[in-house]
């Protein structure tokens, strides 16, 4: 418990702007899957071809959501200030397809 409190302390430090969290169904460009995956949102920094795009992070999963939310519910004891949305099992996704992201960037075909 205290390595997710400590990757998530690390990630809280150095997210600009502020970060939040969310527990939802695994969802990406390559999977799709039922178990809960905690995520970090963010945007990209001005560095990124990305600036300002939203950005998501995965943090950790569990076999089973009953196993995350009891996982996160420690996590809160230790630290009252980590907050997440929890989507739940049949719940949405915060999932951005890669082509939504990254619709502002020249196309360099033909």
């Amino acid at each position: 418990m205290s390595e997710l409190l400590d990757r998530i302390n690390d990630i809280r430090m150095t997210c600009r702007p502020r970060c939040t969290f969310s527990l939802e169904r695994g969802k990406g460009e390559t999977y799709w899957h039922s178990r809960p995956v905690l995520y970090v949102h963010s945007v990209y920094d001005r560095s990124s071809v990305l600036a300002g795009q939203p950005r998501r992070l995965f943090v950790e999963q569990w076999e089973t959501w009953e196993h995350a939310r009891a996982a996160l519910s420690e996590l809160r004891k230790k630290d009252r200030t980590f907050k997440y949305d929890d989507y739940g099992e049949g719940g949405g996704t915060s999932h951005i397809p890669s082509s939504v992201l990254t619709r502002h960037l020249p196309n360099d075909e033909g």
